[in-house]
């Protein structure tokens, strides 16, 4: 079996087009066809089928690619071991939610790495669903993904569908997070449903869990009154929302406990808020069998370090 053939099929995957994929890997579109029908015949099964929105996998052709996938990410690596051009000591790709005490670990790694000329890291901040897909197919070493218990079957029976193994890195509950200027934030006693009928609170536009559509709304609205017209803004990066909370000071979000370091540097603080469910995990992935290296563990143990400053701090 020619894994050359495999670069072929997943390219073909990702255009959704023979006729680009070929242009892509510079080759000749008949030459394409055809290794791809010797591919198909030594599996015995159909990879690709046409339809009127392009060329997609059959279910067949989409469990073959995620093996193909893997197995390609691991030749490269073990390609570059002999590779004097590709060092892949300090190369790192990992994907994350957007969280306070992430990004703080992230950077603090990052400030103890040796030998920073030799260095190319990849830190993607986005929803878990993404990052399931960063690193299921797209090469990333390990993610976290963050999700309210309450969807914590869909997560798993999604995780054990992509191959992928997960590890608790923290169960927690959400606290409220606003300037020190709101009119909250000395109040006795906060709420989800007194802040959300007042104040404009902020969300990510993408959050989502996988085989239910509209779980995460649902979930907020059971925790809302219904009378009252909703109040959101939704943003899609971490740095976004802090310029938003500390420009419009009636403002709040619910977020994992963030490092009283942090909450210092931008005039934050963070209250216990009720809010029915309130239980979430944040989990590290990655695929079923993937040792992490050397690297990858120090910066899990970074995590794990400024989890605990977060955790063991005083709300009120």
């Amino acid at each position: 079996m020619n894994t050359l053939h495999f670069r072929y099929a997943v390219e073909i995957e990702k255009t959704r087009s023979i006729t680009q994929a070929a242009e892509n890997l510079y080759m000749a579109q008949p030459n394409l066809s055809k290794a791809i029908k010797e591919l198909e015949t030594t599996l015995g099964i159909t990879i690709f089928r046409r339809t009127s929105k392009g060329v997609i996998p059959t279910d067949q052709g989409m469990k073959f690619l995620s093996y193909a996938k893997q197995i390609l990410i691991q030749l490269d690596n073990m390609e570059a071991i002999h590779s004097p051009d590709k060092p892949r000591n300090n190369k790192l790709r990992i994907s994350v939610p957007r969280a306070g005490y992430i990004s703080k670990a992230f950077s603090e790694h990052i400030a103890t790495m040796d030998d920073p000329d030799d260095m190319e890291v990849f830190f993607c901040e986005t929803n878990s669903l993404r990052t399931i897909e960063n690193v299921r197919d797209n090469g990333y070493d390990f993610g976290i993904i963050r999700y309210n218990t309450a969807h914590e079957k869909y997560f798993a029976d999604f995780l054990a569908e992509k191959n992928l193994d997960g590890k608790l890195l923290w169960e927690y509950e959400m606290l409220a997070v606003m300037s020190a200027e709101h009119p909250c934030a000395d109040a006795e006693i906060i709420t989800y449903s007194d802040l959300s009928s007042v104040y404009t609170e902020l969300g990510q536009g993408d959050e989502a869990v996988p085989y239910v559509s509209g779980a995460i709304e649902k979930l907020y609205a059971s925790n809302r009154p219904a009378d009252v017209p909703v109040k959101k803004v939704y943003t899609y990066d971490r740095g976004s929302s802090i310029d938003f909370l500390l420009t419009v000071p009636t403002a709040f979000m619910l977020d994992s406990p963030v490092p009283a370091s942090l909450c210092g540097k931008y005039g934050l603080v963070q209250r216990k808020c009720e809010f029915k469910d309130n239980s979430y995990k944040d989990m590290i992935i990655y695929a079923s069998g993937h040792k992490l290296s050397e690297n990858e563990l120090k910066l899990v143990n970074r995590l794990y370090e400024v989890r605990n400053e977060a955790a063991f701090g005083e709300y009120k």
